[in-house]
Protein backbone atom coordinates (compact mmCIF):
# COMPACT_ATOMS: atom_id res chain seq x y z
CA UNK A 1 0.00 0.00 0.00
CA UNK A 2 3.09 2.57 0.85
CA UNK A 3 4.58 2.33 -2.89
CA UNK A 4 1.01 2.94 -4.01
CA UNK A 5 0.62 6.09 -2.14
CA UNK A 6 3.89 7.15 -2.74
CA UNK A 7 3.21 6.51 -7.20
CA UNK A 8 -0.09 8.63 -6.33
CA UNK A 9 2.07 11.24 -4.51
CA UNK A 10 4.76 11.39 -7.54
CA UNK A 11 1.69 11.46 -10.32
CA UNK A 12 0.32 14.36 -8.58
CA UNK A 13 3.44 16.27 -8.32
CA UNK A 14 4.79 15.61 -11.07
CA UNK A 15 1.50 16.49 -13.08
CA UNK A 16 1.39 20.07 -10.66
CA UNK A 17 4.76 20.83 -11.86
CA UNK A 18 4.08 20.38 -15.60
CA UNK A 19 0.45 22.25 -15.04
CA UNK A 20 2.60 25.18 -13.77
CA UNK A 21 4.79 25.02 -16.51
CA UNK A 22 8.20 24.14 -14.25
CA UNK A 23 10.61 22.85 -16.30
CA UNK A 24 11.77 19.39 -16.19
CA UNK A 25 8.27 19.64 -14.06
CA UNK A 26 6.62 16.23 -14.22
CA UNK A 27 10.52 14.26 -13.28
CA UNK A 28 11.18 17.31 -10.32
CA UNK A 29 7.13 17.36 -8.90
CA UNK A 30 7.58 13.25 -9.00
CA UNK A 31 10.31 12.88 -7.13
CA UNK A 32 9.11 16.00 -4.84
CA UNK A 33 5.90 14.39 -4.44
CA UNK A 34 6.66 10.85 -3.90
CA UNK A 35 9.41 11.87 -1.07
CA UNK A 36 7.05 14.77 0.43
CA UNK A 37 4.58 11.85 1.52
CA UNK A 38 6.91 9.07 2.01
CA UNK A 39 8.63 11.46 4.42
CA UNK A 40 5.77 12.71 5.81
CA UNK A 41 3.75 10.04 6.36
CA UNK A 42 6.77 8.09 7.20
CA UNK A 43 6.77 5.45 4.49
CA UNK A 44 8.85 2.32 3.99
CA UNK A 45 7.70 2.30 -0.02
CA UNK A 46 10.27 1.00 -2.49
CA UNK A 47 9.84 -0.07 -5.92
CA UNK A 48 9.31 -3.62 -6.65
CA UNK A 49 12.25 -4.36 -8.96
CA UNK A 50 10.15 -5.06 -12.85
CA UNK A 51 8.58 -1.68 -11.87
CA UNK A 52 12.00 0.08 -11.09
CA UNK A 53 13.48 -1.80 -14.44
CA UNK A 54 10.15 -0.57 -16.52
CA UNK A 55 10.94 2.92 -15.11
CA UNK A 56 14.31 2.70 -16.41
CA UNK A 57 13.68 1.43 -19.94
CA UNK A 58 10.47 4.01 -20.32
CA UNK A 59 13.27 6.98 -19.45
CA UNK A 60 15.45 5.55 -21.93
CA UNK A 61 12.84 5.12 -24.61
CA UNK A 62 11.70 8.53 -24.32
CA UNK A 63 15.26 9.57 -25.09
CA UNK A 64 15.80 7.34 -27.82
CA UNK A 65 12.71 8.13 -29.70
CA UNK A 66 14.17 11.58 -30.15
CA UNK A 67 16.97 10.58 -31.86
CA UNK A 68 16.02 10.57 -35.68
CA UNK A 69 17.75 10.90 -38.91
CA UNK A 70 17.03 14.69 -38.97
CA UNK A 71 18.72 15.34 -35.63
CA UNK A 72 21.89 13.27 -36.38
CA UNK A 73 22.19 15.35 -39.39
CA UNK A 74 21.80 18.61 -37.31
CA UNK A 75 24.18 17.97 -34.79
CA UNK A 76 26.81 17.21 -36.65
CA UNK A 77 28.24 20.85 -36.40
CA UNK A 78 27.74 20.23 -32.98
CA UNK A 79 29.70 17.46 -32.46
CA UNK A 80 33.19 18.74 -32.22
CA UNK A 81 32.13 22.25 -29.46
CA UNK A 82 29.58 19.63 -27.76
CA UNK A 83 32.70 16.83 -27.05
CA UNK A 84 35.16 19.48 -25.91
CA UNK A 85 32.08 20.76 -23.56
CA UNK A 86 31.57 17.63 -22.42
CA UNK A 87 34.99 17.12 -21.77
CA UNK A 88 36.01 20.12 -19.54
CA UNK A 89 32.51 19.57 -17.63
CA UNK A 90 33.62 16.17 -16.90
CA UNK A 91 36.50 17.53 -15.64
CA UNK A 92 34.89 19.73 -13.50
CA UNK A 93 32.74 17.31 -11.91
CA UNK A 94 35.95 15.37 -11.14
CA UNK A 95 37.79 17.91 -9.51
CA UNK A 96 34.68 19.05 -7.58
CA UNK A 97 34.31 15.34 -6.86
CA UNK A 98 38.13 15.25 -5.32
CA UNK A 99 37.38 18.56 -3.24
CA UNK A 100 34.03 17.45 -1.67
CA UNK A 101 36.44 14.62 -0.68
CA UNK A 102 39.17 16.05 0.24
CA UNK A 103 36.39 18.43 2.60
CA UNK A 104 34.86 15.16 3.64
CA UNK A 105 31.79 16.34 2.36
CA UNK A 106 31.31 14.19 -0.39
CA UNK A 107 28.40 12.22 -0.99
CA UNK A 108 27.79 8.67 -2.40
CA UNK A 109 28.19 8.33 -5.67
CA UNK A 110 30.32 11.79 -5.48
CA UNK A 111 31.39 11.25 -9.38
CA UNK A 112 27.42 10.51 -10.40
CA UNK A 113 26.35 13.38 -8.77
CA UNK A 114 28.97 16.14 -9.86
CA UNK A 115 28.99 14.44 -13.14
CA UNK A 116 27.02 16.54 -15.90
CA UNK A 117 23.45 15.26 -17.00
CA UNK A 118 20.03 15.24 -16.77
CA UNK A 119 18.09 14.21 -12.99
CA UNK A 120 16.37 11.42 -14.26
CA UNK A 121 19.20 9.93 -16.48
CA UNK A 122 22.16 10.58 -13.99
CA UNK A 123 19.77 9.50 -10.73
CA UNK A 124 18.67 6.12 -12.61
CA UNK A 125 22.41 4.93 -13.05
CA UNK A 126 22.66 5.63 -8.89
CA UNK A 127 19.43 4.10 -8.38
CA UNK A 128 20.61 0.64 -10.85
CA UNK A 129 23.82 0.84 -8.95
CA UNK A 130 21.95 0.64 -5.68
CA UNK A 131 24.40 3.92 -4.46
CA UNK A 132 23.44 6.97 -3.69
CA UNK A 133 20.56 7.80 -5.70
CA UNK A 134 18.62 10.69 -3.59
CA UNK A 135 21.70 12.11 -2.94
CA UNK A 136 23.01 12.04 -6.76
CA UNK A 137 19.55 13.61 -7.49
CA UNK A 138 19.41 16.07 -4.75
CA UNK A 139 22.74 17.68 -6.47
CA UNK A 140 21.44 17.78 -9.89
CA UNK A 141 17.98 19.10 -8.70
CA UNK A 142 20.09 22.05 -7.01
CA UNK A 143 22.30 22.45 -10.37
CA UNK A 144 19.25 22.08 -12.68
CA UNK A 145 17.53 25.21 -10.53
CA UNK A 146 20.53 26.86 -10.18
CA UNK A 147 21.02 26.99 -14.01
CA UNK A 148 17.33 28.00 -14.44
CA UNK A 149 17.35 31.01 -12.38
CA UNK A 150 20.59 32.22 -13.45
CA UNK A 151 20.67 31.89 -17.01
CA UNK A 152 18.31 34.53 -17.40
CA UNK A 153 19.68 36.95 -15.74
CA UNK A 154 23.28 36.37 -17.05
CA UNK A 155 21.48 36.62 -20.61
CA UNK A 156 20.49 40.06 -19.60
CA UNK A 157 23.81 41.09 -17.68
CA UNK A 158 25.26 39.87 -21.47
CA UNK A 159 23.15 41.50 -23.88
CA UNK A 160 23.26 44.87 -21.62
CA UNK A 161 27.34 44.63 -22.40
CA UNK A 162 26.97 44.10 -25.53
CA UNK A 163 27.19 46.63 -28.70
Amino acid sequence: MDVVLALAAAAAGGILLQQLNVPGGLIIGAMLGAAIVTVGAQLEASLPAPLEGAAFIGVGAAIGVLVTRETLDAVRSSLLPGLLAAVLIIAAGIGVAYLLRALDIAPPSEFLATSPGGISAIAAVAAEQKTGAVEVAVFHLIRVILVLLSIPVLIQLLARRSP
